[in-house]
């Protein structure tokens, strides 16, 4: 029931179109920004240094974090829409683009330190999910309303996200269909985007983690592949062009070595080579 009306909230407000989105996720942040502050409060007093310094090396889960941390912060699928929204206004894109993706790697940073300077590596080499993380949490500094306030935050966290990337594949979706040909119904749209999620998170919940590290490898090709291919296509067909980015070749090829090294992590992953997380 609870996932049914996640979808079909979220669905209704990506359908209704980007601006409503936009307003949406304003709120939404402005209060996860709220609990997290709360969260750093009670947490930041108990970080040991010990905590921060020691890693599961041995175990290989560094390397097999990579193609998860890889599509969590892979947003490049919500840049036409975004686009569109700012009316291709070459500055607030830039803006949107740099502040959109700082915000959300220090408040990764921040939750990073406290959490794994709260909780030894034993106690999370466990893995028994968010909910043992959080009640670990709250037993670890004696706070009882800890749990609800990492649990508001974590939510949010996730709901923001969400609808980000929904309204990147609502948009893409949108576009194919139109192109084809069949008909441009925002409802049409939302069903074919929110429809197939919906029913891999019913008959499969506990199959997010892996979901987010198989998609990992079409990120690649989506966010760095074809991007590197079209950036030499454009650089072959006007070699005047006005506006480069910094790197030259060399950039470019250093991008691809990072783009087949996530790849190779998630089929290291699959074939049994590296742990698998969640």
């Amino acid at each position: 029931t609870s996932t049914l009306l996640f979808t079909f909230i979220v669905a209704a407000v990506v359908t209704v179109g980007t601006s409503t989105v936009d307003k949406v996720n304003r709120v939404l942040f402005l209060v996860k920004i709220v609990a997290m502050a709360m969260v750093l409060t009670f947490l930041a007093p108990n970080v040991t240094e010990s905590y921060l310094l020691s890693m599961p090396v041995e175990q290989g889960l560094v390397i097999a974090a990579i193609p998860v941390i890889f599509t969590s912060f892979g947003f490049h699928g919500s840049i036409p829409a975004i686009v569109n929204y700012l009316d291709g206004h070459t500055p607030s894109l830039r803006k949107a683009i740099l502040i959109g993706s700082a915000i959300p790697l220090i408040i990764y940073v921040f939750w990073q330190l406290v959490t794994l300077g709260v909780v030894n590596q034993s106690t999370l080499l466990d893995n028994q999910g968010l909910s043992a993380l959080i009640s670990t949490l709250a037993t670890t500094v004696h706070k009882s309303n800890l749990g609800q306030t990492i649990g508001v935050f974590a939510d949010l966290a996730l709901l923001t996200s969400f609808l980000g990337v929904s309204l990147g594949l609502f948009e893409f979706l949108g576009d194919s269909l139109k192109k084809q040909g069949k008909g441009n119904s925002r409802v049409l749209v939302g069903a074919v985007t929110f429809l197939p999620p919906m029913g891999f998170a019913l008959f499969y919940p506990q199959g997010f983690i892996m979901a987010l590290g198989y998609a990992a490898i079409a990120l690649v090709v989506l966010a760095i592949f074809l991007p590197i291919l079209m950036v030499k296509k454009v650089r072959a067909q006007s070699e005047q062009n006005h506006y480069q980015v910094i790197g030259g070749n060399l950039g470019l090829a250093v991008t691809s070595t990072v783009g087949v090294c996530i790849v190779g992590a998630q089929l290291l992953i699959t074939m049994g080579v590296l742990p698998a997380l969640g």
